[in-house]
């Protein structure tokens, strides 16, 4: 991911799982992406969900891009969980 880029979040999930699931989406789709709280969720989980759930992050200019990616009825468990314009 590039140094110094201001991220900004596309979807948000209430399971690790999930997260990652969306995250090989994106990827295999070329769009760069990251889940925020990552090692949080992986060590305890009701924290990060606490938190706001685990919320995936892109660059601004692969935004659109994405939540097309994650839209689309095979992102399967995705349906849901693209987050509000």
């Amino acid at each position: 991911m590039h140094e110094n880029q201001e991220l900004v979040p596309v979807a948000s999930f209430e399971s690790l799982s999930e997260a990652e699931v969306a995250l090989g989406l994106l990827e295999a789709e070329g769009i760069e992406a990251v889940v925020q709280d990552r090692p949080l969720a992986s060590l305890l989980p009701p924290i990060a969900l606490a938190n706001g759930g685990l919320v995936l992050l892109v660059l601004p200019d692969e935004l659109e891009k994405a939540r097309e990616v994650l839209a689309t009825p095979d992102a399967a468990g995705t349906e849901d969980a693209p987050l509000a314009e």
